[in-house]
């Protein structure tokens, strides 16, 4: 009798946890709606401008005409002015004055902290990124009818047999090239390796360091059916003093691209394409 209530206890605890991980798992879907279809998501963007090597200038004459160009004019709302490690953005005062702006004619956009670094005009915003020592300038439309018209993202039901335990060994002062959809090739840092075992076998996966966390890049046998063909993304959380950590397949997210053109993702490296299928996680968004 002891055994058996010590056994009906744990099996009491097994479903509790996975309760619990279900119900974080419908709120992180939530969350990747709301992620995707704000100011700073990915729905509403409609232009990648590069940088050419010249200051640029922002033009604003008609919709059609909203992008950069190296040549001054009475309608440009400003210019940016790059710096090997910067980009600072100058109001055209004059207009800025004829559409009531009252802004900071100097502006630092890059670096900026996330979601601050913009410059806004009407219902546009333009915003600096930097990828492998090159400047580009993303474009935004506030008002994008796919806003209206994003339907969400199809995803697996919660599955607990792809929550598994992780051995963490790290890696120090590593680094590993990783080339993304762009043809561009950038160094990342490497964190460690992740090892664990799904249905009795051992498999390994690259963690990289994205913004003080571990992040995975990695593809499946998923991959380019039911899922983006270029793979998908995870974040795992630190180890413990053990070593031990946990990887949730569930929480595998699509990249950017998988709704719009105008990011820059990075794809998985070959260490990290694994041989099995992971039906969890976020399926091919639809008209993708």
């Amino acid at each position: 009798m002891k055994y058996f209530l010590s056994g009906f206890l744990v099996f009491l605890i097994l479903i509790e946890e996975t309760n619990a991980q279900v119900k974080e798992f419908e709120n992180w879907k939530r969350g990747r709606v709301t992620e995707l279809t704000s100011e700073d998501g990915w729905i509403n963007l409609v232009g990648l401008m590069w940088y050419n090597g010249q200051n640029s200038f922002l033009n604003q004459i008609s919709a059609d005409s909203l992008a950069l160009s190296d040549r001054p004019g009475k309608n440009n709302i400003g210019v940016f002015r790059f710096s090997p490690d910067s980009a600072w953005f100058e109001f055209n005062a004059k207009l800025a004055k004829k559409s009531n702006l009252q802004p900071p004619f100097n502006k630092l956009v890059y670096p900026a902290e996330y979601g601050k670094g913009g410059i806004y005009f009407d219902h546009w915003k333009w915003t600096v990124i930097e990828r492998g020592g090159q400047f580009a300038v993303r474009l935004r439309d506030l008002t994008h009818p796919g806003l209206g018209k994003f339907e969400g993202i199809p995803v697996f039901d919660y599955n607990p047999i792809f929550r598994v335990k992780a051995f963490f060994e790290p890696k120090f002062n590593e680094t590993m090239e990783i080339p993304n959809v762009l043809g561009q090739v950038i160094e990342w840092k490497v964190m460690g390796i992740l090892k664990f075992n799904l249905d009795g076998e051992t498999y390994e996966l690259t963690a990289l360091d994205e913004a003080g966390r571990l992040f995975v890049i990695f593809s499946d046998a998923t991959s380019g059916n039911e899922t983006y063909p270029t793979g998908r993304y995870l974040y795992v959380k630190y180890p413990d003093k053990t070593g031990m950590t946990e990887i949730d397949f569930n929480f595998s997210y699509n990249p950017p691209c998988a709704f719009t053109a105008f990011a820059t993702c990075p794809i998985p490296p070959k260490v990290n394409r694994l041989p099995l299928a992971l039906r969890v996680g976020e399926k091919v968004p639809k008209g993708h």
